[in-house]
């Protein structure tokens, strides 16, 4: 009893500190920070593609002067990233994201304790999936109510405030906090070596346990999975339901090739199976999926197409005088090289792809693909090249949207190649998408939202606490009341 009185106190004297966290490396002269956010402020204006969506210049322009007016003593690099999140935020970009440089972020992450939950938002609170390093203080499923005196709706609100998103959509927003819950607690109230964690257990029990924190290390090792690794793309006979089950977890190029997977063989022999096997339905599972090169979403659609079809119907761009940009600048390029010869001279600072790019022809469906009926599951982990292909599926009548909103905006989106901006004095890395896409079709989902699902499916917290994947059991539940 006096141990754990000792730890009590112990953790509660980190909740008070964490209202005192100062921030991590040295803290910087005023002076050098106003530099640093107007810095970032001027790349914004002459590179992002698609700034002045939701807000007017001078709008943005008053949200950086009321960042930068504000600064009137030292801070660190952390302090000065979470004082420009505000006006970073209102462009309404989740692509657009600043980060510590990688340096000072590897040393807070190497030395400092974190807290060893992985969690999962609910619409009735937080969560935990499972916890790290293999302890069982907490059962999955348990309901947190406060962590060192902090109540569950305040973390997630902290922790929201550092992720961006598109528009008003906020369901990159809880994926985010759902992935990245360690480094954003850290973030936001600095490290401790152990925490109070005041719990609700699946039965209904409230109780209190102090847990240690780990070091990232120690998480990554946690998460090393056993045995071989499981491939990219996933496709599996489900004869109970007469369903083909496809799960792509990533549709970047680069993890594909080093899977040694090839995208038209793997899909050609998913369809195959399922014309021979007569399969009731295919699902395509893109839950947290997502990829920057949009030849792979045109491959996936081309397999389950009923006519021609094409993704985008524009794209732009605004950073055409590259060598303009403030500071130290990281550009892509290939992408330098392709302005002049891929798009039109710039109007009004943008310029548009020219009309003849293959990009914008129509792509044939695939011979031999699957024309039965497909269900797309996605969620707001379904971002950028993943989040484009929902959107064509869904438009175009060949698949049924299934389960939550995807992360990307629904009529125009950022992404594509980067430009990288690091402010000279904090560090702080700004990376800024150079594409705005315009997807092709229409769609019914509000001006700032993303592709709006026909049946909406979410997991439960009885669900987690069973181990179950609950989205999937209603699916395959719908497919054979279907039919």
């Amino acid at each position: 009893m006096r141990k754990l009185m000792v730890l009590s106190i112990g953790a509660m004297m980190c909740a008070i500190a964490f209202g005192q966290h100062g921030g991590f490396g040295s803290a910087l002269y005023p002076e050098k920070l106003r530099a640093d956010a107007e810095a970032l402020r001027m790349a914004i204006h002459q590179a992002h593609p698609d700034p002045y969506r939701y807000l007017t210049r001078g709008e943005l322009d008053a949200a950086f002067d009321s960042v930068i007016e504000a600064i009137r003593e030292p801070l660190t690099a952390d302090r000065l990233m979470a004082r420009l999140m505000p006006a970073i935020a209102r462009i309404g970009d989740s692509n657009l994201r600043v980060d510590l440089h990688a340096d000072l972020k590897e040393r807070v992450l190497r030395e400092s304790a974190q807290i060893p939950f992985a969690v999962r938002l609910f619409g009735d609170g937080l969560y935990i999936e499972r916890e790290l390093k293999g302890f069982r203080s907490f059962a999955p499923g348990t309901r947190i109510l406060s962590i060192n005196g902090l109540s569950a709706e305040r973390i997630v609100r902290d922790l929201g405030a550092w992720i961006t998103v598109d528009g008003a959509n906020e369901t990159w927003r809880m994926h985010q906090v759902q992935e990245q819950f360690a480094w954003l607690f850290l973030l936001s109230y600095g490290p401790a070596e152990r925490f109070l964690v005041e719990a609700e257990s699946p039965d209904g029990s409230r109780r209190e346990e102090v847990v240690v924190g780990l070091l990232q290390r120690e998480i990554e090792d946690s998460r090393r999975p056993s045995g071989l690794p499981s491939l990219p793309w996933r496709s599996a006979w489900l004869p109970e339901s007469g369903t083909q089950w496809i799960t792509f977890t990533s549709l970047d190029p680069d993890v594909i090739k080093r899977s040694g997977q090839n995208p038209k063989a793997f899909l050609a022999a998913a369809c195959k199976e399922a014309n021979e096997q007569q399969a009731k339905a295919v699902v395509l599972d893109l839950r947290g999926t997502g990829g920057r090169e949009l030849g792979v979403a045109e491959v996936i659609l081309a397999a389950f197409a009923r006519e021609p079809f094409r993704l985008v119907q524009n794209i732009t761009v605004r950073a055409t005088r590259p060598a303009a940009l403030p500071g130290s600048v990281a550009m892509p390029e290939e992408f330098i090289a392709s302005i002049d010869r891929n798009y039109l001279p710039p109007q009004n600072g943008s310029a548009m792809l020219r009309p003849d790019d293959p990009r914008l022809d129509p792509v044939a469906p695939a011979k031999h693909g699957f024309r039965g009926r497909v269900f797309v599951l996605c969620d707001g982990g379904t971002r950028d090249a993943a989040a484009l292909f929902v959107m064509a599926a869904h438009r175009s009548g060949c698949a049924l949207l299934v389960g939550d909103e995807p992360a990307t905006n629904a009529h125009s989106f950022t992404g594509g190649r980067t430009a990288v901006v690091t402010a000279p004095n904090s560090g702080l890395r700004l990376e800024i998408p150079l594409l705005r896409y315009i997807p092709d079709g229409v769609s019914d989902a509000p001006l700032d939202r993303g592709e709006q699902p026909r049946h909406r499916a979410q997991s439960t917290a009885a669900a987690l606490a069973d181990g179950r994947d609950e989205v999937r059991t209603a699916l395959l539940r719908l497919i054979r009341e279907l039919h």
